[in-house]
This record gives C-alpha cells, structure tokens and sequence, in this order.
C-alpha cells in the first residue's frame, strides 16, 4: 500500500500526486480526466475511465417452454430489475405465445422488441438510469393510485372497472421502475448519492413503493368485486363511508411522507385503529358475502396504508425528542 500527502491547492481544495506506474498503466498523458466515485464506506475510488462506460452489457436467455404466464411474467420482471441490456424468449411454441409475451414486456419501461423469430423474441433495454428523477416517478405512481381510489368506490363498478383495472398495469409499470432505481441505488452508491438517499433512505424508500403497489393492487380488487356483486345501496352506502376514510388516511400519509411531517405520519398510524373499528362495527349491518369480501379488502388497505405512516416516521424526525450528542468527559 502506498501512501500520498494531502497538499493544499487555493483557498479551498487540495490534492494529491498520482503514482506514475498507474499513469503508465493506464496510457494517461497530461490533461487526461480522471473520475471519482465515492463507495457505500465513504472511500473514492479513481477511475481511468468514465464508470458507466465500463459497464458490462448483459445479455440474458429465457426457455418458456415449460413455464407457466405467471412464471414468465416473473422471469422477465426479474431480468428487467437486474438491468439486463438484452432478453432473448425462446421457446418451441413462441409463435403461439406471442401476444402472451408481448404483453408482459409492455409493462416493462423502455424495453422494446428488436428481433423475432419463430423460435425466439429479443427485447432491448433502452433504458438510461441516470436520466430518472425518482421523486417524479413517486408522484405519477401516486397520481396513479389516487385515481384508482377515486373510481373504485363501491358502486362504481360495473361502469369503472375496466379503467381501473387499465391504470393498476400503469401503477405496476412505475412500481417495478422505481425499483430497478432502488436497487441500482444499492449496487452503485454514486446513484444513491444523486438522487439524494442514504441507505436507510433507500430501504424507507423501497417500503413505501412496495405498500404503494399493493393499495393499487387491493382497489383494483375492490373494483372487480364490486364488479361482480349486487349490493344493496344501504351496503353501497356503509361501506363508502369506511372507504372514504381509507382514502383520505392514504392521502394524508403521502403528503406526511413527502413533507417529513413526523406528527402527520403518527395521525396515520392513529387513524388506522379508528378505521379498524369502524369495520367491526359495519361487521353487523351488512349481509351479503361480496359486502364481506369488500370489507375485508377495505381493512387490509387501511392497514397497509398505516404502514406508510409508520415509514413516514422512521423517514422524519421526532417533534416529541430533543436529540444531542453525548459529550466526552475531559
């Protein structure tokens, strides 16, 4: 290991020599540039060459003959988070199961089809991770969920369900987006470090993504029930009641989360208990087994949007702590 002197360069910078044997190494003349990144321990690394240029373009290749649609589905969404420049399907049958690919692959940001055969699909990555603002795409997966929200209040199914269930492949899009992000976040601190997280930040942030998804997913199966049942209005009515709680805590957690407001977040975690009651309580006004079925659903969202609460707290600070810092005795 070799060792180099800081030496002070100006009113506010330094340097350091680099050793002449890496220099050569490398065909570095004068003038050259040379790159820095900042690993997950806080160290620089110097690069010779620019570290996204080195990246290794990955090339990956999928048998679906013996798979099921919910297996490729998952096969391709995990290619596509491990940033997979091409994905080659192949199989006996492509031909028959084209739409089938097609279809998953249209749910995936920026991958498109390049090549196709009788035996083989070739999707590209076109996708450049650098260009992504994280906090935009939050709020359009919110944007999303919201109007799902809106529509999928019971009685609203027969006419908005098809919508719904549309914008639920919308809201899966951003989800696995944001997490390729997140994860690439892990992978590569420099990306943690420009879209201004730390690694609790990108845990909180993964959290919420994740709970974010399943609200979509649970009003969209809100929705289909509704779809699929004949409530009563006075069922109709007792259970929008309920909802409408729901969605109001949902907006409050979000907004709690964005603005690091520790006090909203605890109202969310607080309201969920009351929202929670006020299911058991509609337990004995309704009759039918969809009413149930939507009940259930309507709790399962309370809960998991009080679990957005609970992110939005371990995301801000306490208004009811005073931190400092333990002083060393002399």
């Amino acid at each position: 290991m070799e060792y180099r002197k800081l030496i002070k360069f100006g009113n506010s910078s330094h340097v350091i020599s680099i050793p002449k044997e890496w220099i050569n190494r490398n065909n570095m003349v004068k003038g050259d540039t040379v790159y820095f990144e900042e690993n997950d321990e806080g160290d620089l690394v110097v690069s010779a060459r620019d570290p996204t240029e080195r990246e290794e373009k990955k090339i990956v290749t999928l048998n679906i003959d013996d798979l099921t649609t919910k297996e490729v589905e998952l096969e391709l969404v995990a290619s596509y988070m491990k940033e997979f420049n091409k994905i080659i399907i192949k199989g006996n049958d492509i031909e028959k199961r084209e739409h089938e690919v097609r279809d998953i692959l249209k749910r995936l940001v920026a991958i498109e089809v390049i090549e196709q055969t009788d035996k083989k699909i070739v999707a590209k990555d076109f996708l450049n991770i650098k260009e992504i603002s994280l906090e935009d795409l939050r709020k359009r997966l919110d944007i999303v969920i919201k109007s799902m929200l809106h529509d999928s209040k019971i009685g609203n199914g027969k006419e908005r369900y098809g919508s719904v269930n549309t914008r639920d492949l919308d809201a899966n899009r951003f989800a696995y987006l944001l997490f390729r992000v997140l994860r690439r976040c892990v992978e590569k601190p420099g990306i943690k470090k420009e879209v201004g997280l730390t690694s609790l930040g990108v845990v909180n942030e993964q959290t919420l993504v994740l709970t974010m998804e399943r609200i979509a997913d649970l009003a969209k199966r809100i929705s289909r029930e509704d779809y699929k049942s004949k409530l009563i209005s006075s069922e109709i009515n007792e259970l929008n009641l309920v909802y409408e709680k729901v969605i109001e805590n949902y907006n409050q957690a979000i907004s709690a989360y964005q603005k690091k407001n520790y006090d909203l977040s605890r109202k969310v975690y607080s309201e969920n208990k009351i929202i929670q009651k006020s299911c058991d309580k509609l337990k004995g006004k309704i009759k039918s087994a969809n009413a149930f079925k939507i009940l259930n659903l309507i709790r399962e969202m309370s809960n998991n949007t009080s679990l957005i609460g609970e992110v939005g707290v371990m995301n801000s600070q306490s208004s009811l702590t005073n931190v400092s810092s333990e002083q060393k005795d002399l």
